[in-house]
C-alpha cells in the first residue's frame, strides 16, 4: 500500500472494493460470480498514482473503476447502481440542459449549451484543454481532461456538453469534461453574458510603468512609448497618459490590475492635469509614481472591468471596504504566482517561527508555517507606527514598533530597502501606517523573533487600519476554522507549535470586541463593523 495515501482515497478506494465485492459475491444462488482480481491497497496505489499527477480525486475514481470494470469484462448494464455512478454511467441519454448561473453545487452530473469563451495555456500534462465556458446566464471555468479523448475545442464556437460534472475550490465553481462526456458542436449560437466582473480587494502594490505615460499618438494606436519610441511608428512625440499597474489581493490570491486615468484618479485623488504639474515642478516622472505609492497602497476597494489577457482593466471603481473578493473564475488569466499578501495579527506573526520551502529548486520562496497551519511568505499589516529609530551600529539599520492589533510587530530596513529605511527616518511617531513585507524569522540569543522586512510603507488614515483590521480578524478566525477542521498543513503546524492557538483565538476576540462586531467568538464569522 502506499505510504502516501491520504484518508479521503483510503476511504473513496474501500468504497470501490465493496461494490466491486458485490458482484465478485453474487447475492443469489443463480448468479455468476465476476473475479475482479485487485485488492483494495492495489485500488489505494491506482488512485494514489492519479492524484500525484495532479489529477482530481472524483476523476481519479471515474478512472480506476472504468479500468477494473474493462479489465473484468463488464459491460455498463452488469454494474450495480452505485458502481456506474462512481464510473460516470450513471447519467441517462436524455439531455437536460443546466445554466451556468444555476451550479451551486460540486459533484454534479449536468448538461450545458455553451460557447468556449477563452482558452489558457494548461498549466499541467494531464490537462488537455482549459479556459473560460459562458452561456446567456454567466461564465465558468472548465477542465477538459487528456484521460477524457475529447474532441479538440474551438474558442468562439458553441458546444453542447452532456455529462460534465461540477466541481468546487474555495467557494469557486467550475466544469470538468472527463471520460463519460459527450460534446457535440451546437446547432444553436450562445452569446455569453458580458464579461464585467464586480470584484474587491487591497491594493498591495504599484509595478513599474506605472504614473505618468507617454503613448503614441498615431490613429488606432495606444502604444506606450519606449525612449520617444513607437514599437510600430517609430520616433514620434507621444501624448501623456496616466495609470497604474497594480496588484489587488483579497488575502488568499492576487490579480494584475490596470487603473485607467479615470480609474487612477478616482483611487487616488489625483488628476492628468496635477500629475503634470507635479512632474514638470520636480522635472521628473518618479516623483508622480511615489505620490500614487502613498496614496494607493493599502486602500481597500472595489472594482469593476473586464479581463483582458493577463489584466483585470477596471472601470470603474469605489474605494472602501466591500463584501466581494477575488473568487471569480474570470479573473483566472490575471491571477498572479506571487505568494499572497495574508492579513495577520500581531500574535500570530510573531509566533510564526518555524520556515520551509515547498521544493528543492534554487529560487524557491522561503515560507513561514503559521501556528494555524498556512504557509506565509508576504503579510499586509496596519496599524499605529509608535517607534522608529536607527539600531544600526556600523551603517544606518531603521527599526519601526507597529501595533498590528493589541500587540506589537517589529519592521527593519537597511541599505536594501532605501525606500522604507528613508520613510522611517522621517516618520512622524505616533501614525497609521501600511506595511506590505516578508516574514524574517531570525535568532536572537536562546530564542527565534520574527521581524518583516518591508517591501512598501506608507501613511494611511483610520477608515483603512479599521479595513484592515476587520479583514485581519475575519481571516485569522476562518485560518482557526480550517487548523480545527484539520487542513493540510495543521498537523504539521500542531507539530511544531504544540497546537496551541489560544493566544491567538484571544487576539481575534480582542480585536472583535474594539470593532465592535456583532459577533465576536473565535469561530464566529465577523459581520463588519457597527456604525
Amino acid at each position: 500500500m502506499s505510504q502516501t495515501t491520504t484518508p479521503e482515497l483510503q476511504d473513496r478506494a474501500e468504497t470501490i472494493t465493496t461494490h466491486l465485492d458485490e458482484i465478485a459475491t453474487p447475492a443469489s444462488d443463480d448468479a455468476s460470480a465476476v473475479k475482479v482480481g485487485h485488492t483494495r491497497q492495489e485500488i489505494e496505489q491506482r488512485l494514489d498514482e492519479l492524484v500525484a499527477h495532479r489529477v482530481p480525486a472524483d476523476e481519479a475514481v471515474r478512472t480506476v473503476v472504468r479500468g477494473l470494470v474493462s479489465e473484468a469484462g463488464l459491460e455498463q448494464s452488469d454494474l450495480p447502481p452505485e458502481l456506474a455512478r462512481l464510473a460516470g454511467y450513471s447519467k441517462g441519454s436524455r439531455f437536460e440542459r443546466v445554466l451556468l448561473d444555476d451550479v451551486e453545487e460540486a459533484d454534479q452530473w449536468i448538461d450545458i449549451v455553451a460557447e468556449v469563451v477563452d482558452l489558457w495555456e494548461p498549466r499541467s500534462e494531464t490537462i488537455a484543454q482549459v479556459g473560460l465556458l459562458g452561456d446567456e446566464s454567466g461564465r465558468l471555468k472548465f477542465v477538459k481532461w487528456e484521460s477524457a479523448g475529447l474532441p479538440e475545442l474551438v474558442e468562439g464556437e458553441t458546444y453542447c456538453f452532456q455529462n460534465i460534472v461540477t466541481d468546487e475550490y474555495q467557494g469557486r465553481y467550475s466544469v470538468s469534461l472527463n471520460s463519460a462526456t459527450v460534446v457535440e458542436p451546437s446547432e444553436t449560437t450562445v452569446s455569453a453574458a458580458a464579461e464585467g466582473v464586480t470584484i474587491g480587494g487591497t491594493i498591495v502594490d504599484v509595478q513599474e510603468g506605472s504614473g505618468l505615460i507617454k503613448r503614441c499618438p498615431e490613429a488606432d494606436c495606444t502604444r506606450v512609448l519606449s525612449g520617444g519610441r513607437c514599437a510600430e511608428h517609430g520616433a514620434v512625440e507621444g501624448e501623456f497618459d496616466l495609470r497604474i499597474k497594480a496588484v489587488v489581493d483579497d488575502g488568499s490570491r492576487s490579480i494584475n490590475a490596470i487603473f485607467d486615468a479615470e480609474a487612477t484618479a478616482a483611487v487616488s485623488g489625483l488628476s492628468m492635469e496635477e500629475a503634470q504639474a507635479m512632474a514638470m515642478d520636480a522635472l521628473d516622472t518618479g516623483v508622480v509614481v511615489d505620490a500614487l505609492i502613498e496614496r494607493v497602497l493599502g486602500q481597500p476597494c472595489r472594482l469593476t472591468g473586464p479581463v483582458v489577457g493577463e489584466y483585470f482593466l477596471v472601470d470603474d471603481v469605489a474605494s472602501g471596504p466591500t463584501d466581494e473578493d477575488l473568487s471569480s473564475d474570470q479573473l483566472d488569466p490575471a491571477v498572479t504566482a506571487r505568494q499572497p499578501t495574508r492579513r495577520m495579527l500581531a500574535q500570530e506573526i510573531n509566533a510564526s517561527t518555524h520556515t520551509f520551502q515547498e521544493s528543492e529548486e534554487e529560487r524557491a520562496p522561503v515560507l513561514s508555517l503559521s501556528p494555524t497551519g498556512v504557509a506565509v511568505n508576504r503579510v499586509l499589516i496596519v496599524g499605529a507606527l509608535t517607534e522608529a529609530r536607527d539600531v544600526g551600529s556600523s551603517t544606518e539599520y531603521w527599526r519601526g514598533r507597529i501595533y498590528a492589533g493589541s500587540e506589537p510587530v517589529f519592521v527593519y530596513a537597511g541599505q536594501y530597502q532605501p525606500e522604507a529605511m528613508q520613510f522611517l527616518q522621517q516618520a512622524a511617531t505616533p501614525s497609521y501606517v501600511a506595511v506590505v513585507g516578508k516574514l524574517r524569522p531570525y535568532e536572537a540569543g536562546d530564542r527565534v523573533n520574527v521581524a518583516i522586512e518591508p517591501e512598501s510603507i506608507v501613511t494611511v488614515d483610520e477608515g483603512v487600519r479599521e479595513a484592515w483590521l476587520t479583514e485581519a480578524v475575519d481571516q485569522t478566525r476562518a485560518r482557526i476554522a480550517e487548523f480545527e477542521r484539520g487542513a493540510a498543513r495543521s498537523a504539521a503546524a500542531a507539530e511544531h507549535y504544540g497546537g496551541d492557538i489560544g493566544p491567538i483565538e484571544e487576539a481575534a476576540t480582542e480585536a472583535a470586541t474594539e470593532l465592535g462586531l456583532k459577533d465576536s467568538s473565535p469561530s464566529g464569522r465577523s459581520e463588519g463593523p457597527s456604525r
